[in-house]
């Protein structure tokens, strides 16, 4: 069980380590958009999330690592939060847990705020 975690935990940190350089090119050609967690795997306790959002009348989907977990309730099903997605490459996206959108108006209030103070992937 102990290699399980430990295995988790290496697999998780290389994958954190290759997605360095892909943030920040995502963040450095940012657009903004609603994502929508619509389901999450829990393998050898690492929590991955499913998104989606919309770009242009376009779905498209992604996928966020949430963590190492032992569990997941399912309380972030259908919760919705900022997706920053890259300008030229819309499928390229990351959806970042510090910004919950609970209305319109949340997101609105985001991307104004986002004009003079953008989000950072770290």
């Amino acid at each position: 069980m102990k290699r399980i975690i430990l295995i988790s935990l290496i697999v998780l940190a290389l994958g954190s380590c290759k997605s360095k350089k892909a943030l920040e090119s995502i963040y450095g050609e940012a657009g903004y958009a609603v994502g929508s967690i619509t389901y999450s795997t829990d393998i050898a306790y690492v929590l991955t999330y499913y998104y989606e959002y919309k770009v242009a009348n376009t779905t498209y989907k992604g996928t966020k690592n949430g963590g190492v977990t032992n569990m997941d309730d399912g309380r972030m099903i259908g919760r919705q939060f900022l997706v920053v997605y890259k300008l030229s490459e819309p499928k390229k996206s990351d959806l970042n847990f510090k910004y919950p959108i609970d209305t319109e108006q949340d997101f609105l209030d985001m991307l104004d705020k986002f004009k003079s103070n953008p989000p950072t992937y770290k």
